[in-house]
């Protein structure tokens, strides 16, 4: 521990900063673009551990990410991270979804009557609100994990990827990440 003291402290003293090295190095390496399948081929993330962006909920991410998104994020970037190619990544995500996985926000309003002096009637309340903020920008509301996945891609979340063999496989963004209100502009 002192030797690392006396090393940490020798480097500033020379104005040397590891995190800030770290930092250019891996922005070299990674063109300034930070995904988690590119972490995962460095080694850099240890198997069955998901990555999710520092900025999420800086970024507003949390705000406005519909609740099944939120809950099955760190599924999918266990996903990208283990390098399923899309149908894997599909079947390994329907795996983890709970029977409260997906909110009916219905016309007919029978959710919201059910539970009005609920506790739930909040979540209700915010997943309206979202569902109206995505449907003003000409998005859906999740109601399967093909329309989770494919909102994490249509928010720029994540993107789609094709390998050598022509499969499809997604990836996601750690960094740069985009605050969601220059992508939810309505």
């Amino acid at each position: 521990m002192r030797n690392r003291l006396m090393y940490c402290l020798i480097l500033s003293r020379r104005g040397l900063n590891m995190c800030t090295f770290q930092n250019d190095a891996l922005n070299f390496i990674t063109n300034g673009r930070v995904t988690v399948r590119g972490l995962s081929k460095l080694g850099l993330i240890p198997k069955g551990q998901c990555v999710i962006p520092n900025q999420f909920y800086e970024g507003g991410w949390g705000r406005w990410l519909p609740m099944p998104n939120i809950t099955l994020l760190p599924y999918f970037s266990v996903s990208v991270a283990s390098g399923f190619n899309w149908a894997e990544t599909v079947a390994f995500m329907e795996k983890k979804v709970k029977p409260n996985t997906f909110i009916d926000l219905g016309d007919n309003g029978a959710d919201k009557r059910n539970h009005e002096d609920d506790e739930v009637q909040p979540l209700y309340e915010r997943e309206t609100e979202i569902e109206q903020k995505l449907q003003a920008n000409g998005l859906l509301y999740p109601k399967s994990i093909v329309d989770v996945i494919d909102l994490y891609v249509a928010l720029g979340l994540a993107f789609k990827t094709e390998d050598q063999q022509g499969k499809w496989s997604l990836d996601m963004i750690i960094r740069p990440l985009r605050k969601i209100d220059e992508v939810l502009i309505n």
